[in-house]
């Protein structure tokens, strides 16, 4: 064979070797958080916040980026958390849904291909994640318990398309603002006000406050009639948040107190529905009008 044509097949077949096994690296252990952590969804600290998970959360850790950072999926979601306040574990007992991904996957009854085969799965079908070991997990199955490689299942969250949970607890704002949080990644879309279509950012304000019996007007403008108005000093969860845009008086944007100087807002730049710190960004701090309490 002629030697050049058969480095090109080697190159080629290496570079195939490569992406197999980049697609199996789908999981490498699981991690808990040490303390109070931002979910964000790139690997860096000027990146948007998703969520905040608290002290003990259990995550799956997808990969490791090599600049201290884990790219890590919880609740379905995927994002990026700073490796300092996670403890990591290649082995780790955790909570998760999803299913299987392709067809005629085994599963086994330990975490490697030399395990014995339990039973076969079909494709779509539903399975319950109760731990990690690198990556492979632990899952229960059609009432069987076994093991399945991470890149044959699809995890599962909360889905727009899901009803929305009712949140018990706290005051009326601290539930409205938890409430809110499980629209997390749901697409932003111009005029759109449900979990189906998406929201704009007055769409998931009035939304939330109307799924707990508050009416409120649409628009951004039109919502800062509703309700009292409240200090910046004396904020609390669950109180809307309003902001102009650069250079104008009129109010363009709202957004859901959360507590610790974050809200939650359908974000037209980020696409989604996302947290975000007002005391660290300068556009919002520049252009906070006010706070109305419409929950009381």
């Amino acid at each position: 064979m002629n030697k050049r044509i058969f480095r090109a097949l080697l190159t080629a077949v290496l570079g195939i070797c490569a992406l197999v096994c980049t697609a199996q690296a789908d999981c490498i252990g699981g991690a808990a958080t040490t303390t109070d952590v931002n979910l964000r969804s790139g690997a860096g600290t000027d990146t948007a916040i998703m969520d905040t998970l608290p002290s003990g959360t259990a995550v799956i850790v997808e990969a490791d980026t090599g600049s201290g950072w884990y790219k890590v999926n919880y609740s379905g979601i995927s994002g990026y958390m700073s490796a300092e306040y996670l403890d990591f574990s290649a082995e780790m007992e955790l909570s998760a849904s999803g299913s299987v991904s392709a067809t005629d996957v085994n599963l086994r009854s330990g975490p490697g291909t030399s395990s014995s085969v339990v039973r076969v799965t079909s494709l779509g079908e539903s399975v319950e994640i109760l731990g990690v070991s690198g990556n492979w997990y632990r899952v229960s199955a059609g009432g069987d318990t076994g093991y399945i490689r991470s890149d044959y299942v699809s995890l599962s969250g909360g889905s727009s398309e899901d009803a929305p949970v009712a949140v018990s607890g706290g005051s009326i704002g601290e539930q409205i603002a938890a409430f809110a949080k499980q629209f997390l990644g749901t697409p932003y879309v111009w005029a759109a006000e449900s979990p189906e279509e998406g929201f704009d950012c007055s769409g998931l304000v009035s939304y939330c406050f109307q799924s707990f019996g508050y009416s409120t007007n649409r628009t951004a403008a039109t919502l800062f009639n509703n309700g009292r108005a409240v200090e910046k000093s004396e904020l609390q969860p669950g109180d809307a948040v309003f902001f102009r845009s650069d250079g104008s008086g009129y109010i363009s944007h709202v957004g859901l107190y959360i507590g610790g100087g974050q809200m939650i807002h359908a974000s037209s730049s980020a696409g989604e529905v996302v947290i975000t710190n007002i005391e660290d960004s300068d556009y919002y701090t520049r252009n906070y009008v006010g706070a109305r309490r419409i929950a009381e």
